[in-house]
């Protein structure tokens, strides 16, 4: 089995009636997808959602707030697999932590596409919109309110939590970057399954932070 064979993968979405904006940023996704930020116009977007060249301007004012709702929608698709593992934790703080590292994986494995997009630096306007700023930060912070549940228990050891959470992001990105680029079966073979390679991923960055488990 190959590891790089259970990866998501985002398919393409026809439009919708009474659903444009969904169908546009969708679109606009597939593009990025495909050919690069380079190539992508509102016009373009247009013709992949099957409508005018005037409808997208209902919803967006040009193509860079179009960027920044594909990243937008992303950070919230990234919050909400978040929420889902975390309540599977209940008010375990150390299963807690597992489950924001899980979430992380979950969502990188199964949105390569968002993914991409919202850890480009190349595509957003320096600026971007107080919504986006928001949504983007949402995660980080969930993930910064659990690793201080786990400092104040005293399963890791005090530190700035910015920095730990940094440092697990920074961890997961390059596993899951290799797994979207398809080089992770190169480097481990078939020796082990997607679940196993994770898991110890979880556990080193836990070992790494210095964690130890409750008496």
């Amino acid at each position: 089995m190959k590891i790089s064979d259970q990866k998501g993968s985002e398919k393409k979405r026809s439009y919708h009636h009474g659903d444009l904006r969904t169908a546009l940023i969708e679109s606009a996704l597939d593009i990025i997808e495909e050919l690069g930020p380079r190539k992508l116009t509102v016009r373009e977007v247009a013709h992949r959602a099957g409508v005018s060249h005037a409808a997208p301007y209902r919803h967006f004012k040009d193509k860079n707030e179009l960027i920044n709702a594909v990243v937008e929608r992303g950070f919230e698709l990234l919050q909400e697999t978040m929420a889902r593992e975390l309540n599977t934790a209940g008010d375990d703080a150390l299963a807690a932590f597992a489950a924001s590292g899980r979430a992380y994986l979950a969502f990188g494995l199964k949105y390569p596409g968002y993914y991409g997009v919202m850890f480009s630096g190349d595509l957003l306007d320096p600026d971007g919109s107080q919504t986006l700023q928001h949504t983007s930060h949402a995660a980080f912070e969930q993930m910064k309110t659990t690793l201080v549940d786990c400092q104040k228990l005293g399963i890791l050891p005090k530190a700035d939590p910015s920095l730990q959470a940094v440092w697990i992001v920074s961890t997961v990105h390059g596993y899951v970057s290799l797994v979207n680029e398809n080089r992770l079966n190169a480097l481990v073979g078939d020796n082990h399954s997607m679940s196993e390679v994770q898991n110890y991923i979880v556990s080193a960055i836990f070992q790494g932070l210095g964690g130890s488990s409750p008496d």
